[in-house]
């Protein structure tokens, strides 16, 4: 049986760089991000319920969702991102089950943004939170993703505290200098868990 280990970490902390230290290691990872977001298109089996649930504005005239629509509601409105949750994150952990089932690997990594507040960590080996300061997450996420300082915090409002994943979590990994620095602490954390695991 393969022996799940989760990651998890807010916007801009580094999660999905850790993910890739993890699969430059042979480690085959399963990103959760990947599966919602198909989640979201028409050949999904959510796609009917999501359209319901945000109506006609949501949808746009080539039938596909609104996705820049759908996020500026859900972070500003909690019943309707815990609606929206109810109906994708339980096709999210079937696909990622189904997926870890056809593996023929001893350990996988789930990256998954919301893994603590999805209860994802009840599959987990064990788990690792990346943390990292408030204000470097929103400088990077600016850069990346080209959104501004308020869209940010209410997106980082919208997820966990560090201290509450920090608290949580198996391991802990930070985020805060050089990408080779991270990197090279990531290293070391593979292959203690690894070992441990194995």
């Amino acid at each position: 049986m393969t022996r799940i280990i989760g990651i998890t970490g807010g916007i801009g902390s580094g999660k999905s760089t850790l993910a890739l230290c993890f699969f430059a290691h042979g480690i085959p990872v399963i990103d959760a991000d990947e599966i919602a977001r198909f989640a979201l298109t028409p050949a999904s089996e959510c796609f009917p319920d999501v359209a319901a649930l945000f109506g006609n504005d949501a949808v746009r005239s080539d039938g596909t969702l609104d996705r820049a629509y759908i996020a500026n509601k859900v972070f500003s409105d909690l019943a309707l991102r815990n609606a929206l949750n109810d109906i994708v994150h339980p096709y999210v952990i079937r696909e990622m089950i189904r997926r870890t089932g056809s593996l023929n690997a001893p350990i996988a990594v789930w990256d998954v943004p919301l893994l603590f507040e999805s209860g994802t960590d009840a599959f987990c080996a064990c788990t690792i939170a990346v943390l990292c300061s408030e204000e470097i997450r929103i400088t990077r996420v600016m850069q990346r993703d080209r959104l501004n300082e308020e869209t940010i915090r209410a997106r980082i409002r919208a997820q966990m505290p560090d201290d509450a994943k920090e608290q949580l979590a198996t391991y802990t990994i930070r985020n805060e200098g050089t990408i080779a620095a991270f990197r090279e602490e990531a290293d070391i954390l593979i292959e203690q868990i690894r070992e441990e695991l194995q």
